[in-house]
């Protein structure tokens, strides 16, 4: 299966926003759940997204087959947090699940990496949820290592 990757269209942005709060869902904590509401957490993810696409050279990527979308990438440029240092950060990936395990995330990532080089960004960064292990594994065979580790303790 070929599979293409280019800017998001236009009419592409429900698919990705809707994907993109599937997995906002997953990385809520569960103690957090009881006063967690869905659609309000879709609403602050889309806005999100609003608010890093709408940074100088920030993009969101999408790898089509057949001129469907099958997966995507969304890429913020941001100066890092100590340094003030330009950064990419992979804020979201997703891949639909039928094209898991078919190279896909690899293609993405490969040209999120193309697109910050090209942006002069010479570090990325990937927050990933801790039971991701195929996204993990992905990342540290990608050339990824562990730089720091968020902890939460719940009241």
């Amino acid at each position: 299966m070929a599979v293409e990757v280019g800017l998001l269209l236009p009419g592409e942005w429900a698919w990705l926003a809707a994907r993109s709060a599937e997995t906002a869902l997953a990385h809520v904590e569960p103690a957090l759940w009881a006063w967690t509401n869905p659609a309000a957490v879709a609403a602050r993810v889309e806005q999100n997204l609003r608010a890093l696409l709408s940074q100088p050279g920030s993009a969101a990527l999408v790898a089509r087959a057949s001129g469907s979308p099958v997966g995507y990438l969304v890429v913020a440029l941001m100066p890092d947090e100590l340094t003030g240092v330009p950064t990419g950060l992979f804020y979201d990936i997703y891949v639909e699940p039928a094209h898991r395990g078919t190279g896909v995330s690899s293609r993405l990532t490969a040209a999120g990496e193309a697109h910050c080089r090209a942006c002069g960004v010479r570090v990325i960064r990937r927050y990933i949820h801790p039971e991701n292990t195929p996204s993990l594994r992905h990342a540290l065979r990608d050339g990824c290592r562990v730089e720091r580790l968020a902890l939460v303790k719940v009241l």
